[in-house]
């Protein structure tokens, strides 16, 4: 068992359970690097397969979005493209890896893009065909083809089974001068409950600098930024470098963190005092779309 950017076997266990569904799940911190992540690793025919099918109904409980997930998408998308504007990414050819309903795709188009995208739920890729008229396919990054100005990943990396191996084949898409913006989850983000920290989806959970670290064979770091989620606009290397890890003593401010991470932290420092309020002021404004089509949903942003 090795960590899967350094390849140490220095790895300590920090779960043992799935927070969703209570079974045993082991989830490991690399003392040498900082990265967590589950082992053992599931295949990826394994893999290919349950996220074809099976993810969206193991978390959602559906084949197609409801109102509401598309709400919750077109907002995410709306900030991902400002997000893209402030860091002064120009309209070009855009590939969306894991485009889910087709969302954001469809508001890229819509600001200028050229955007097209990469879903593997069956379910999920039809609506955005049928809903948006998106151009997005069903495939994986491996069904990628041609070089784009720009290629996102929204809460993908963290599924896949090999973080180096996805940079090198996201390098060899990006043209020179192109961009990548990737969304993961932040490992260290202290507004995640305690109780709901680890599952069986979520592969790796990264911080900024073991992010980086994944990238940095292929990829130098322009811009990143932290909230609930982590946030990482990278430029490719003219030619694969040195794998970079983070500077020693990183990895065990990484294990402090975890194990401070408890209700008292979640509860101030993650403001989760303020939750069920969001939740009320939330469920509000899905009872308002409830009754449109995503088109008329995603027409006001």
């Amino acid at each position: 068992m090795h960590c899967a950017i350094c390849e140490s076997d220095r790895l300590g266990l920090v779960a043992d359970t799935d927070s969703k569904s209570g079974q045993p799940l082991h989830v490991f911190h690399c003392e040498t690097c900082g990265l967590i992540q589950q082992a053992p690793l599931p295949d990826e025919e394994e893999l290919k397969k349950y996220y074809s099918t099976q993810y969206r109904i193991d978390y959602k409980g559906i084949w197609h979005p409801k109102p509401k997930h598309v709400l919750r998408s077109a907002r995410s998308a709306r900030q991902r493209l400002d997000f893209l504007v402030r860091a002064g990414i120009r309209p070009g050819s855009l590939l969306d890896i894991g485009a889910g309903s087709g969302e954001f795709v469809t508001l890229a188009n819509r600001a200028g893009f050229d955007a097209s995208g990469l879903e593997p739920n069956r379910g999920y890729s039809e609506y955005a065909r049928r809903e948006y008229e998106a151009p997005v396919e069903t495939g994986n990054l491996a069904d990628a083809r041609g070089r784009h100005d720009v290629i996102t990943l929204f809460h993908v990396l963290e599924h896949l089974r090999s973080p180096l191996q996805v940079f090198e084949q996201l390098h060899a898409l990006l043209r020179p001068g192109g961009r990548l913006f990737i969304e993961v989850p932040w490992a260290l983000s202290g507004s995640i409950s305690p109780t709901n920290l680890y599952f069986k989806a979520h592969l790796f959970y990264f911080d900024v600098d073991s992010l980086a670290a994944a990238a940095s064979r292929h990829f130098e770091v322009v811009a990143s930024e932290t909230n609930g989620n982590l946030r990482m606009l990278l430029e490719p290397r003219p030619c694969p470098q040195p794998l970079r890890l983070p500077d020693p003593g990183y990895a065990a401010t990484v294990r402090r963190r975890i194990d401070s991470h408890g209700w008292i932290h979640y509860l101030t420092t993650g403001q989760g005092w303020l939750k069920p309020a969001w939740r009320i002021r939330r469920l509000w404004q899905e009872q308002r779309v409830r009754s449109l089509a995503g088109k008329q949903i995603i027409a006001s942003f």
